[in-house]
């Protein structure tokens, strides 16, 4: 909703903001570089990956986990549902697990067989994407440890998102396509071939729109109906992340020139761009509140996080 960000960093720390002040509510260390973070919609549910293999759930109200899970590889991708109760991970070595918000024990967990790159989750916990260095594609319905289905793409798949409602998932390849599903069949609705490799990717959460980022240098948004991109756009470099209102009407990218681009869905053209700093390394992650009103960015190896108003 807004009133909470939460940034996790390689000096091993999570922090949590308010909307109103730069100065964090509290910061925690993990122990080692934070590799994902995310969070319920109203921030009762906060979980943090890190590179030494432990998940951890905080609530915005506290500045110590509720809990902890420990593992002997880095965890790669975690995602919350959007009511809190439920929290996917992904790990290095393949596994992944499915916890309930209350315990650590994991409700059960599957073995990819290589490293997974990303996860996502549907706003209700029902139904899990799972992206893999593999090539493929799973998703899984939240009773039950054995895949729906799997798709294998044709390269390694670097970023996955999953409407609220679980009808749809979208995926990003190595191969420089994405794939659109429909979660009742392993067969793409349609896929789109960009001019690099596909980094990151968003949905709405009725899934009526998808915006994509490329190493093509382009932001690119989709109506779920069809694979001819709605409009593009072209950024001076590499598109390193991108983020969907929940109603899909704005869109926030991030270059790895540390530009910052926001557009409305109507509009190739950005509404304004904000250059935040010269890293080479530029943006490395982004996200919007539901309503769109709010959105925070980061930036590789430099201490500010950036959060921005939307009037």
């Amino acid at each position: 909703d807004g009133r909470f960000m939460a940034t996790g960093s390689t000096d091993d720390r999570i922090r949590l903001f308010g909307n109103s002040s730069s100065t964090p509510l509290w910061t925690y260390n993990t122990g080692s570089d934070v590799k994902s973070v995310s969070a319920s919609r109203d921030g009762g549910t906060i979980a943090v990956a890190n590179d030494g293999g432990k998940l951890m759930v905080f609530n915005s109200t506290g500045d110590q986990p509720e809990w902890t899970f420990s593992t002997g590889s880095a965890i790669n991708s975690v995602a919350v549902s959007q009511d809190g109760e439920y929290v996917v991970a992904g790990r290095s070595n393949g596994q992944v697990y499915l916890f309930s918000r209350d315990s650590n024990v994991p409700v059960w967990n599957y073995g990819t067989g290589n490293s997974v790159t990303a996860v996502a989750i549907s706003g209700d916990g029902s139904y899990m994407t799972v992206g893999s260095s593999n090539k493929r594609v799973y998703l899984f319905e939240k009773d039950d440890s054995t895949p729906l289905w799997n798709y294998t793409t044709g390269g390694e798949v670097y970023t996955v998102a999953i409407s609220a409602d679980g009808e749809y998932i979208v995926a990003g390849s190595e191969d420089n396509n994405i794939y659109l599903f429909d979660k009742d069949s392993s067969t793409p609705l349609w896929k789109y071939t960009t001019g690099g490799d596909v980094r990151s990717v968003a949905i709405s959460a009725d899934g009526e729109h998808i915006t994509v980022g490329s190493e093509d240098y382009k932001v690119y948004l989709f109506d779920k109906n069809s694979s001819t991109p709605l409009w593009n756009y072209t950024t001076f470099t590499y598109v390193n992340s991108v983020a969907i209102s929940s109603d899909g009407e704005y869109i926030v990218t991030g270059t790895s020139s540390s530009r910052i681009y926001l557009f409305h869905k109507n509009s190739g053209t950005p509404l304004w761009t904000y250059i935040a700093d010269s890293s080479p390394n530029g943006v490395t992650s982004i996200a919007i509140s539901a309503d769109g009103e709010y959105f925070v960015s980061s930036i590789f190896n430099v201490p500010p996080t950036f959060i921005f108003i939307v009037e």
